[in-house]
């Protein structure tokens, strides 16, 4: 098992870093994706796009599968019970304090009340921390359930698949990600079985992902749903776009943790890697903070143009984001915010 002194997995110190990494990269570029408003002097990119979607193909399942394996982890080799309370504490007031300066920031206020259903579902960005916490209240749910993984596996699989309600504070995104967050639960569970992962493995694991998604990530973009379809219509073309999501981003998950585990077989970590790694839940809050402000308060993007301006916001990005969550993990609040 690659663990360091008992309280460090490798490969989750180095999926997490490079996962960081991804998740700036993605937000970088998402304004060419429709997902944000155009910044001043915007022209398409149709390949930025295609840069969006790729990077961000298995992104956040990644980030959702580790915390299910560290969470197996903490109660399998550390046996610790994982308070709800605890969860709260990590998850859920810093999701709440970070969401009040982004809707001061960035939201309009429309009224008291719109305002507190917005900063508790997580405005911006942090709409991922409460859904994290109740992919931690599922899973201890589930543990206590006396069936077969196997049957878990396939209630959650059927969750995932099926339309879905839209319910508040997150759980409706908490029923789509708990599948990812048990699997890398199941993931450690079993983690004793020996698996020989070879470089041939990984090129075909990587070259398997890449046809995937060229096949079904195009087919997304089809599977839409008319608003004057009927109901079995819709829920028909909602399932197959979430087998489409399912299939590319499981196999880019999967094919990633192998990488990571025959990486950290074979090499050390540098110091650095662990270092970031350490402060990507840091980076994570304060990112989009900083791109949001790059793209829509400045005169960064006509000053940059258009060509440049997500390379650019890039890198700007993440050495703000890691230079000031090491700042700010250094003094109580910071620590006991993003620590």
């Amino acid at each position: 098992m690659n663990i360091k002194k008992g309280i460090r997995l490798e490969e989750v110190t180095l999926m997490r870093c490079i996962l960081a990494i991804l998740i700036v990269f993605v937000h970088s570029f998402t304004c060419y994706n429709d997902s944000w408003r155009e910044p001043e002097g915007f022209i398409d990119v149709p390949l930025y796009r295609w840069l969006t979607r790729i990077t961000f193909a298995f992104a956040l399942e990644g980030f959702v599968l580790i915390s299910g394996y560290l969470f197996a982890y903490q109660r399998i080799i550390l046996n610790k019970s994982g308070s709800i309370l605890k969860k709260l504490k990590r998850l859920l007031l810093p999701s709440i304090v970070f969401s009040t300066a982004y809707f001061v920031i960035f939201y309009q206020y429309e009224g008291l009340g719109d305002m507190l259903y917005d900063i508790i579902n997580g405005c911006g960005h942090m709409w991922y921390l409460p859904m994290l916490f109740w992919c931690f209240v599922g899973a201890t749910l589930l543990e206590r359930i006396p069936v077969k993984d196997t049957y878990k596996m396939l209630l959650l699989l059927g969750i995932y698949l099926l339309p879905k309600i839209s319910l508040p504070l997150q759980l409706t995104s908490a029923m789509s990600y708990m599948l990812y967050f048990y699997a890398g639960y199941i993931l450690f569970k079993y983690r004793f079985l020996k698996i020989s992962i070879r470089p041939w493995h990984l090129l075909l694991g990587w070259v398997l992902f890449a046809l995937i998604f060229a096949i079904f990530r195009p087919l997304q973009d089809i599977l839409i749903c008319d608003p004057s379809s009927s109901i079995l219509d819709k829920v028909i073309l909602i399932t197959c776009n979430r087998i489409s999501q399912l299939l590319f981003s499981s196999i880019g998950v999967g094919v990633f943790y192998c990488t990571a585990v025959y990486y950290v077989n074979k090499y050390e970590l540098k110091p650095f890697t662990i270092k970031l790694s350490s402060v990507c839940f840091g980076i994570y809050i304060l990112q989009q903070f900083i791109l949001q402000v790059l793209y829509y308060k400045t005169s960064f993007p006509r000053v940059v143009g258009p060509y440049w301006l997500p390379w650019l916001g890039f890198i700007t990005t993440i050495v703000l984001s890691y230079l000031l969550s090491t700042l700010m993990i250094r003094t109580r609040c910071g620590k006991f915010l993003i620590g």
